[in-house]
């Protein structure tokens, strides 16, 4: 009698083993799929290249994935700033003056953080034309009529006594687009950045010079979100801000050129010999990618005086909230 009561009692401690342990590997099951589930960002672009270069690093080196994000880059017209607005991308990388044209207009959209701290282009032209001072009449192929490269290419003129009304304005947004013009002698010069800029240099046009030193302290580019869903997916946001600054300092750093000219050809599909000179123009000469994504004060009022220049604000200028959400890059901190 003993024993059988000694079997049963094995019987049911032996089951009870086995349903803790079916518990445990539920939990660690769940557990498991909830580390897992990522949040899919679906961001708009105007064409892949080093503007987006901090995104693939954090994507090559596996700091999206730690941090759940499943970004999906995708290009879009006009970078994809109307269709963050209309809430079928929520994301999108454009020039700033895109971003608060949309917002001023009332549009769902806030930009939440600045990579380009200034100008990547430089304006190159037919060989026939040796100075900025002839382009005067020519025909000039830049963005758009109201985004950043006007912005841009305004003061440059400028320093050669141009004004706009000098020259003529032809628009395409992706830098591919205006050297092939350029290339094909359908416009007299370009405004153009990497690798463009080096496909000018090897073509043999004429180097007119950079515009950074005419548009110190403008911005270049910035990601913007729709405010619904940035609301929705802060977490997402904070960790996307901290992935951007790590990957800054990683690009910073000399020793990790290699590796980051070889995430660029893998990623934007970008000439290995492009690649390595963009990151030595753009990263090593220029340090063009700010360090935190933040907007200070004093850029603001940069940023104002652009939007200013192509007619999209006027004086007294509305606030930096009106177009800026800080409130992600800060949280990083």
């Amino acid at each position: 009698m003993s024993r059988i009561r000694h079997e049963h009692l094995r019987d049911f401690r032996y089951r009870g083993v086995r349903l803790a342990t079916f518990a445990c590997l539920a939990v660690v099951s769940f557990g498991t799929a909830t580390v897992q589930a990522q949040t899919k960002i679906t961001a708009g672009m105007v064409a892949h290249g080093p503007p987006q270069w901090p995104q693939y690093v954090a994507e090559e080196l596996g700091w999206f994935k730690a941090d759940n994000i499943d970004l999906q880059l995708v290009t879009a017209g006009g970078g994809g700033v109307a269709q963050v607005a209309a809430g079928s991308l929520d994301m999108a990388h454009s020039g700033y003056p895109d971003f608060a044209r949309a917002a001023l207009h009332g549009a769902p959209v806030r930009i939440v953080l600045s990579d380009f701290v200034g100008s990547p282009y430089g304006v190159f032209a037919k060989k026939t034309i040796k100075t900025t001072a002839d382009l005067k009449g020519k025909l000039i192929s830049i963005g758009g009529p109201n985004d950043i490269t006007l912005i841009y290419i305004k003061p440059f003129l400028a320093s050669a006594g141009l004004k706009l009304g000098d020259v003529d304005l032809v628009y395409a947004k992706a830098a591919g687009d205006r050297f092939a013009a350029l290339a094909a002698g359908a416009v007299d010069a370009a405004i153009l950045n990497p690798p463009t800029y080096f496909d000018a240099i090897a073509a043999g046009l004429t180097n007119l010079g950079d515009t950074k030193p005419y548009a110190e302290g403008i911005p270049f580019t910035v990601w913007g979100a729709n405010t619904a869903w940035a609301a929705a997916h802060r977490d997402t946001l904070v960790a996307f801000a901290r992935d951007y600054q790590k990957a800054v300092a990683w690009l910073y750093d000399p020793a990790h050129k290699q590796q980051a000219v070889d995430i660029l050809v893998k990623r934007a599909h970008q000439k290995p010999d492009d690649s390595a000179k963009a990151y030595d123009y753009l990263i090593a000469k220029l340090k063009l990618f700010g360090s935190n994504g933040d907007v200070p004060d004093t850029v603001y009022a940069k940023m104002a005086e652009g939007l200013s220049e192509i007619g999209t604000i006027k004086a007294p200028f509305p606030p930096k909230s009106a177009i800026f959400d800080g409130s992600f890059v800060q949280a990083v901190h």
